[in-house]
């Protein structure tokens, strides 16, 4: 077992792991197909509406994604949250559900992807770790982070505290999913200001100071000083 995290804290330490996630980020980057990215772009491009699934941390960064999705002013919902669409009628037909799962293995996530596909009607795409899965087999669109492999020459070179456990796919995962965030604003001709005023909300309203000024101010009654 490592000894290197026993007395003080190292500077050093810290800044070789986030320059080792930066490199490994680099070479899994390399290893995606750009068929398969725009693959992936093309169908949230194409969605009636988006639904985003992940559990634990992967749930974090499916939850992030979304909230840039809707920013772009795609209609996005986040499975699991208390406030989703009435799919009684319409079914899940022209939507896409986007799953982060580093194994898509089976599951919670399966099930849902089944169900979402086979008895909904909706087009699966999975952001995974591993190459065949349960949820790939289904998927329409899969994009795969080969994470295990740098993982392992990480640990064959002698490091073994990069990434504990499934750090390093759902650090992956969140920046691909901000890359994609990207693109489409550049296909939909978006920039930052449109995404903005989305994004300040009620509650910005009262945080922004350049916002305070759209808020009226409460009308004082005749019993005020």
């Amino acid at each position: 077992m490592s000894t290197r995290f026993r007395g003080e804290p190292s500077e050093s330490l810290v800044k070789d792991m986030m320059l080792l996630m930066a490199e490994n980020l680099t070479r899994i980057t390399g290893s995606l197909a750009s068929a398969g990215i725009e693959a992936f772009v093309s169908e949230i491009l194409r969605a009636r509406r988006v639904f985003t699934f992940g559990l634990g941390r992967s749930g974090l960064v499916a939850s992030a994604f979304a909230m840039r999705l809707i920013h772009l002013g795609i209609p996005t919902f986040v499975v699991g949250e208390s406030i989703l669409p009435d799919i009684r009628e319409y079914g899940l037909e022209g939507d896409v559900v986007v799953v982060f799962s580093r194994s898509g293995g089976p599951g919670i996530a399966a099930d849902y992807a089944a169900d979402a596909k086979n008895t909904g009607g909706a087009r699966i795409c999975l952001i995974t770790g591993m190459a065949n899965s349960p949820v790939g087999e289904i998927a329409d669109c899969v994009m795969y982070f080969p994470c295990d492999l740098f993982l392992r020459r990480c640990a064959e070179e002698g490091c073994t505290l990069f990434a504990p456990l499934g750090t390093f796919f759902e650090t992956a995962a969140w920046v691909f999913a901000d890359a994609v965030v990207s693109q489409m604003m550049e296909t939909r001709g978006t920039d930052a200001d449109e995404m903005w005023d989305i994004h300040a909300n009620l509650m910005g309203l009262f945080i922004l100071p350049e916002k305070i000024a759209l808020v009226p101010a409460p009308k004082k009654s005749a019993r005020d000083p």
